[in-house]
């Protein structure tokens, strides 16, 4: 029995591996706002997306936050 249930879930994983990530992702959310309400949850995942966005961005740039820091300081030097 528990190896059809492994083999099952095998073949679900290799046909339709979005659709099972998806069901996890909005399974671990549903929980996490049942336990910690909506507005703690809404911070995580925000703060979660802007860390994948600057990651994502620094891997495709690898300048990014070298530039980044560049730029701020070069404000911080105008406002004198």
């Amino acid at each position: 029995m528990k190896e059809k249930i492994k083999a099952w879930l095998f073949e679900r994983w290799q046909q339709n591996r979005g659709a099972c990530l998806g069901c996890s992702a909005g399974a671990i959310l549903a929980i996490a706002i049942l336990l910690f309400g909506f507005w703690r949850t809404f911070f995580v995942v925000l703060c979660g997306s802007v860390g994948l966005y600057l990651g994502r961005k620094s891997d495709r740039d690898p300048e990014f936050f070298g530039r980044l820091a560049d730029d701020f300081l070069d404000r911080l030097n105008r406002l004198r």
